[in-house]
C-alpha cells in the first residue's frame, strides 16, 4: 500500500509539472504565433558583428555597447575566450574578441586583462594560427595580408563547367561564405575605414608557403560566377539565408566592387541582422544570434504541446499553425539554373525562403500532422519533398542531397570539421524514419524505410551508441536512432533487435546515480562519449524518451524491470529539478562545428523535458 501511495504521489507530481510547463510555454508565445527564444553560439558572433560594423562604417552605440560589454564579461582569467561558457580558451575566438575590443578602444582601464589576452594569443600561434574565417576578418581590417590566406584560385574548379567537383558539392552554409571570400581575396579588399594596424605585435610565425600560392592566376569567370551566385541567393531583406557572417561578407563585397556595380541597401540589410540581436525572457540580452530560430522553435514547441494532448483547436496552437504554414517553401529556388522547382520543406529561420532543410521539415510535418487548419495537400507536398531528399546511402542529411564527398574536408583551405560535406547522419535519419512510420506515411516494408533502417544499422558505434551531428552528441544521436528503429517492424529482423539491445545497454550504463544524464560538448571533438559529471535537463529528457520507446519492445521480465527503474529515476530527477514549469541548463546541447561553435537553444530545457514526461506518463499503466 505504501508503494502504491508513493507511486500515486509521483504520478501526481508529474501531471502537475506537465501542466505547469505547458502553461509556461504558452505564456512565452509571441504575438505572431511563434516562439522567439534565443539561439546562442558563444561570444564569437558578438565579436564578428562588432568587427564587421567597424569595417562597414556603421555606428549604433546601443548595439555596440551591448556586444562589447558581453565580450568583456566573458573573458577568462588566463585572458582567453572559449566557444561556450565553461570551455577552455580558443585562439580564433580570443583573437576576434581581442580585436573587437581594440578597435573600439575598450582595453582602456583593463591593461592587465589585455596583457593576459596577448600572452594567450602569442603562445597559441598568433594571428597567423587562426582559422581562415578569422583571418578573412583580419585581412579586411588590414591586420593580415591576404597572402596569409589560401589563394582564391584554388576555388576555380568549383565553378568550372568541366570540373568533376562543383560548388554544389559544398554544403549550403559554407558556399554562401566562400563565394564572398573568393571575391574579397581576389580584389585584396581592405576596408577604407582602416587607417592603421592595431595587432601587428600579435602576428606570430610567418608562413612563406602562403605567398607562393598567391601567384596562381584567378580567371575572370570565377569572380563573375561568384557574384551572380551571391545576388541570386539574397533574401528579400538583403541577408543570405539570414546568416549574419555570410551577409556581412556580402556587404563587404559590395564595397569592394567598382562604383558602377548594382548595390543593395546596406543600412536595411544591417537592420535585418540587428533584428536578431538579443534574446528574450532575460536570456543573454546582448548576444548577436547568427540568425533566428523561430521556425525550429515553433515546430518543436507545437509538437511538444500536441504530444501533451493539447487540442489542436486551442487558439494559441492555431496561431502557431498559421505561422508555420506561412513559412513553408511551396517552391524551391535553384541557384545553379536560376529557376524555381517544386518545394514543400521548411527552413530554420523565419526569413529563410530559399534553403529548406530536413530537420526543420521533419519537425514541422510532425507538428502539423492531422491539424484541421492545415491543408492535407500541403502536408503531403512537404512529405514528397522530404522523401525526394533521401541520399543514395539510405540516410538523410541536413541541407544538401548526396553532398557526401567527405574527402573535401581535408583540402588545405578547410580548417574546420564538418564545414564542407553534408553526409547522411543517424540523428536526421532516425527522426525522419520516426515521422514516416508514426504518421503512417510509409510502412516498414517500404523501400525508403528499409534503406533508412539499413543506414542506421551500418552507422551504429561499436559500443551501441550513435553519433549525433546536430545535438550533443552520442545521447542525442542514440535517442534519434532509437526513435526510428523502435517503430520499425520487428518481424524476422534480428539485426534491428540486436541494435536496440546494444543501445539500451549503452544508455543504462551512462545514467548518473541521481537518475540524470549529462554529456560534455567535448564528445564531438574526441569522437567518443565524454561524461559531464552532472545532469542536463535536455539530455536527461532524450534518454528518458529513449527508455520509454525501448520499454515498448519485447523484453524479458528482468530487462523490463531494469528499464522501468531507469525511467522512474530519470523522470523523478526531471520533476525534482523543475522550477515553476521550467528547467535550466547553462551548457550547449546543440552542435554546429566541433570545437568552434556549439549551440545553446534557450528553449530546449523548457520543451524536451515536457515532451519526455508526457510520453512517460502515457505508459504508466503498462505492465
Amino acid at each position: 500500500m505504501a508503494q502504491a501511495d508513493r507511486s500515486k504521489g509521483i504520478h501526481s507530481s508529474i501531471a502537475y509539472v506537465i501542466k505547469e510547463s505547458m502553461n509556461s510555454l504558452l505564456a512565452e508565445q509571441s504575438p505572431d504565433g511563434a516562439w522567439h527564444h534565443g539561439f546562442e553560439m558563444g561570444v564569437m558572433p558578438d565579436a564578428q558583428t562588432a568587427i564587421f560594423l567597424y569595417v562597414l562604417g556603421h555606428t549604433d552605440p546601443s548595439w555596440l555597447d551591448g556586444l562589447l560589454g558581453r565580450i568583456a564579461q566573458a573573458q577568462h582569467a588566463d585572458g582567453s575566450w572559449g566557444p561556450y561558457d565553461g570551455a577552455s580558451g580558443d585562439l580564433s575566438t580570443t583573437v576576434e574578441c581581442y580585436y573587437a575590443l581594440a578597435i573600439y578602444q575598450r582595453w582602456v582601464g583593463r591593461e592587465c586583462e589585455q596583457r593576459h589576452a596577448e600572452s594567450f594569443i602569442l603562445k597559441n600561434g598568433g594571428l597567423r594560427g587562426c582559422r581562415n574565417l578569422t583571418k578573412v576578418l583580419l585581412a579586411i581590417g588590414g591586420e593580415l595580408s591576404w597572402d596569409d590566406l589560401p589563394s582564391p584560385a584554388i576555388y576555380t574548379w568549383l565553378w568550372s563547367r568541366f570540373s568533376p567537383i562543383q560548388i554544389r558539392d559544398m554544403v549550403t552554409f559554407t558556399r554562401l561564405h566562400v563565394a564572398s571570400i573568393v571575391i574579397l581575396s581576389t580584389l585584396r579588399y581592405v576596408s577604407p575605414r582602416v587607417d592603421q594596424a592595431l595587432l601587428s605585435h600579435l602576428l606570430g610565425p610567418c608562413h612563406t608557403s602562403a605567398r607562393r600560392r598567391r601567384i596562381l592566376p584567378v580567371p575572370r569567370f570565377l569572380l563573375t560566377n561568384c557574384l551572380q551566385y551571391l545576388y541570386s541567393e539574397r533574401e528579400q531583406d538583403g541577408t543570405l539565408a539570414g546568416y549574419h557572417s555570410a551577409t556581412f561578407l556580402f556587404l563587404c563585397v559590395q564595397e569592394a566592387l567598382p562604383s558602377d556595380a548594382p548595390l543593395a541597401d546596406t543600412a536595411a540589410t544591417i537592420a535585418a541582422v540587428r533584428r536578431v540581436w538579443g534574446c528574450p525572457f532575460g536570456e543573454t540580452p546582448n548576444h548577436q544570434q547568427t540568425c533566428d530560430a523561430h521556425v525550429w522553435n515553433t515546430a518543436l514547441t507545437l509538437g511538444a504541446l500536441r504530444h501533451c494532448r493539447l487540442s489542436g483547436d486551442h487558439e494559441q496552437l492555431r496561431k502557431a499553425v498559421r505561422f508555420l504554414a506561412s513559412k513553408q517553401h511551396i517552391t524551391q529556388w535553384n541557384a545553379y539554373d536560376r529557376s524555381y522547382h517544386p518545394g514543400g520543406g521548411w527552413g530554420f529561420s523565419s526569413n529563410n525562403t530559399r534553403h529548406p532543410d530536413i530537420d526543420d521539415t521533419v519537425a514541422c510535418l510532425e507538428a502539423l500532422l492531422n491539424i484541421p487548419d492545415y491543408p492535407v495537400s500541403d502536408w503531403e507536398r512537404g512529405l514528397t519533398w522530404l522523401l525526394s531528399r533521401q541520399n543514395r546511402d539510405g540516410g538523410w542529411s541536413a541541407f544538401d542531397q548526396n553532398c557526401a564527398k567527405t574527402w573535401l574536408e581535408r583540402i588545405p583551405a578547410n580548417d574546420m570539421r564538418h564545414a564542407i560535406a553534408d553526409p547522411s547522419t543517424p540523428d536526421l535519419t532516425g527522426r525522419t524514419l520516426a515521422l514516416l512510420l508514426c504518421s503512417g506515411a510509409r510502412s516498414s516494408e517500404s523501400h525508403a524505410v528499409r534503406k533508412g533502417v539499413q543506414f542506421l544499422l551500418r552507422t551504429q558505434e561499436k559500443d551501441g551508441s550513435w553519433y549525433g551531428r546536430w545535438g550533443s552528441t552520442y545521447l542525442y544521436g542514440t535517442w534519434c536512432a532509437i526513435r526510428g528503429l523502435s517503430v520499425a517492424s520487428a518481424t524476422a529482423d534480428g539485426p534491428r533487435v540486436q541494435a536496440l539491445t546494444r543501445a539500451r545497454m549503452w544508455l543504462l550504463d551512462r545514467q548518473n546515480t541521481d537518475g540524470s544524464f549529462g554529456e560534455s560538448c567535448q564528445s564531438d571533438q574526441l569522437g567518443r562519449y565524454e561524461p559531464l559529471g552532472y545532469g542536463v535537463a535536455s539530455q536527461t529528457a532524450w534518454a528518458l524518451d529513449a527508455f520509454v520507446l525501448l520499454y515498448g519492445q519485447t523484453l524479458s521480465g528482468t530487462e523490463k524491470r531494469k528499464l522501468r527503474l531507469a525511467m522512474d529515476q530519470a523522470a523523478n530527477w526531471l520533476v525534482r529539478t523543475c522550477e515553476h514549469g521550467q528547467w535550466r541548463e547553462a551548457i550547449p546541447t546543440g552542435s554546429a562545428f566541433p570545437g568552434a561553435l556549439h549551440i545553446r537553444y534557450h528553449l530546449y530545457p523548457k520543451l524536451w523535458p515536457l515532451y519526455a514526461l508526457a510520453h512517460y506518463e502515457s505508459i504508466q499503466n503498462m505492465g
